[in-house]
């Protein structure tokens, strides 16, 4: 049916709710590291198993630190392209969420098959980088 394509606003605004669920459960995670705090995992069990893994950091900082970062910026960029509506910020930003899906998947990886625990707030973080990268793919051609 034409006519029933979604605005680029709509979807921008669409990305910027996934950056921000995205920036608060990495942001949560990077609180829990400095804290020490054990981390609160109703849905599944093993949310401290990988927390406390030596996957969870890279030298002294928590990996979810740079998930915030990558967030932090996936939000900037939108709510620049909102601001100045030019769709060039958009062509850059695969090569951004790509490597960040990639290492995503690794930290998957880790989670299933070398810590073998399960950490919801990873989930969520791998579904919004996957979700993240997608959208990008689609403004790159779209927007």
């Amino acid at each position: 049916m034409a006519g029933t394509e979604k605005s680029p606003v709509t979807w921008v605004v669409v990305f910027l709710v996934i950056a921000v669920i995205g920036f608060a459960d990495a942001v949560y995670l990077t609180a829990s590291h400095y804290i020490g705090g054990l981390l609160t995992c109703a849905v599944v069990e093993g949310c401290d198993e990988v927390a406390m893994s030596e996957y969870a950091t890279i030298g002294p900082f928590p990996v979810a630190l740079g998930g915030a970062l990558f967030y932090a910026v996936m939000l900037i960029w939108g709510v620049v392209w909102l601001d100045t509506r030019k769709s060039g910020l958009f062509r850059l930003m695969p090569y951004i969420t790509v490597p960040a899906f990639l290492f995503s998947m690794w930290l998957m990886y880790a989670m299933f098959f070398l810590i073998q625990a399960l950490c919801i707030y990873c989930l969520i973080s791998a579904t919004t980088t996957t979700l993240l990268m997608l959208l990008s793919f689609r403004f790159r051609w779209r927007i």
